[in-house]
């Protein structure tokens, strides 16, 4: 395989040599278990690059890249820091769940990290969030970050129609608004579901007046993703002769195969080596650095609440990681430069 999967099976197995050499049994057996999680991850996930089209989908064949990006200067924000605002439970359990305080105290633990590195982050945030806990976006605006929509409900987009898409986005962007009192421009969708069968969402989001969408996942997965789309950002010219900037969170490109290193289980389970060495090749590349992530990963125990409730093996598989993940987001926050999503792609020259 290409060097990238080899550091990462090298590092694991090494690993796991250590931990079977001083480590109880029981603690080899759980070891044991996490590489095969980890592995489960990237086998299901990397992705052959197709060079010769991006997909047959007739809005994907008017992608085409946009023309002034630039590279910033040193000083500036080449990486942006994102939030996907939602509460556990309720987005990965139970849509109906009601939202908790868990919620609020994770992202007061999102906010803690943010302080201490000195940075400035985008918060998507789901619309049941911003209507149950108003006083939170009012927070996050007064202390600078910014503001856009994760969605409404959490369901996932692929399973609604136009008319319930419309919707869906009008509470979205309503609640946020309210709560938050600023204007909504971009759109992330949960779990990434806009799909290469629901591409006509972008035209509904255009519709709703959102200008950025950040949903496109651009490698096929088993759960999501469209299998080679541009993994760079880029204009999307809609039937109706509209267009709505596609900002993908971002994949590492590696001799021909796609590496998915930008958040949720992939950014927690990478060896830190290789993430770097993943975003550097990501900059090198002349494309921004977007990296998203969720407040509840922020808490490595709020899973053990869930005892008796949800499958252990879920539980495992949602929590692994997460022990050693604000170390990880803090060290990555202070060696490069990042900020805002809105003030990154001004930076690149992109809005």
């Amino acid at each position: 395989l290409v060097e990238g999967f080899s550091v990462i099976v090298n590092s694991l197995n090494a690993f796991l040599q250590i931990n079977q050499r001083s480590s109880t049994t029981r603690n080899w057996h759980i070891a044991n278990k996490k590489l095969h999680i980890i592995l489960h991850f990237y086998s299901d996930s990397i992705g052959r690059l197709h060079k010769s089209r991006m997909t047959s989908h007739s809005i994907a064949q008017q992608c085409h890249p946009v023309e002034e990006i630039t590279y910033p200067a040193d000083n500036q924000l080449l990486c942006s820091f994102t939030i996907d605002v939602e509460d556990w439970y309720q987005s990965c359990i139970d849509f109906d769940a009601p939202i908790t305080e868990r919620v609020v105290r994770n992202v007061e633990r999102v906010l803690t990290v943010l302080d201490e590195c000195g940075v400035k982050a985008t918060f998507f945030v789901q619309g049941r969030v911003a209507e149950t806990f108003p006083r939170l976006l009012q927070c996050l605006i007064a202390e600078g970050h910014e503001i856009q929509s994760h969605g409404y409900s959490h369901r996932p987009l692929f399973q609604m129609n136009r008319r319930e898409l419309r919707n869906e986005l009008e509470r979205a962007r309503k609640t946020v608004e309210d709560a938050s009192g600023v204007r909504v421009t971009a759109f992330r969708a949960p779990d990434f579901t806009i799909l290469s069968q629901n591409l006509w969402a972008l035209d509904v989001l255009v519709e709703m007046g959102f200008k950025i969408d950040s949903s496109i996942f651009p490698m096929q997965t088993r759960r999501y993703g469209i299998k080679g789309w541009d993994v760079g950002p880029h204009k999307i010219q809609l039937p109706n002769g509209a267009e709505i900037l596609e900002v993908p969170v971002s994949i590492w490109v590696n001799r021909g195969f796609r590496f998915p290193v930008a958040g949720g289980g992939y950014f927690r389970l990478l060896p830190q080596i290789l993430l770097e060495r993943a975003i550097q090749a990501i900059l090198a590349s002349r494309r921004p650095v977007i990296i998203y992530c969720h407040p509840y990963e922020f808490n490595p125990t709020e899973l053990d609440d869930y005892r008796g409730q949800v499958p252990s093996f879920f539980r495992f598989q949602q929590s692994i990681g997460r022990e050693r993940f604000v170390r990880r987001v803090e060290k990555l926050l202070k060696q490069l430069p990042f900020g805002r999503f809105d003030k990154v792609l001004e930076a690149w020259n992109l809005i």
